[in-house]
This record gives C-alpha cells, sequence and structure tokens, in this order.
C-alpha cells in the first residue's frame, strides 16, 4: 500500500520480531545460567542462533 508521497509502507514482519525476542531472551538466558548448567548455557546459544537465522533470512 503506497502513502500520499507514492511511498510504501514497510509492515514489520512478525519473523523479524520473533528472531529479535529470540536473540535477547537467549542472551539473558547465557548471562543468568552459563555459571550454573551447561545444557542450559547450550540451549542459550541454540536460542540466539535461530533467532538470528530468523531475523538475518525473513523477509
Amino acid at each position: 500500500m503506497k502513502d500520499r508521497c507514492g511511498t510504501r509502507r514497510r509492515r514489520t514482519n512478525p519473523a523479524k520480531v520473533a528472531g529479535v525476542v529470540l536473540m535477547v531472551a537467549g542472551g539473558l538466558m547465557l548471562l543468568i545460567f552459563v555459571p550454573r548448567w551447561v545444557w542450559m548455557g547450550a540451549l542459550s546459544i541454540l536460542c540466539v542462533s535461530v533467532g538470528f537465522l530468523l531475523w538475518r533470512f525473513s523477509e
């Protein structure tokens, strides 16, 4: 959809928002849980990775 100036409005892609949320959540989990549990650290790294991939490759 175009506005008055003829430029297109950009809608926020839900996949990009989900990717950012996953990266932030994974980063927080990494800071909080790495000293305690190795499996939680691995889960947080996976969360950050999936979030980055969603953010980077969603259109």
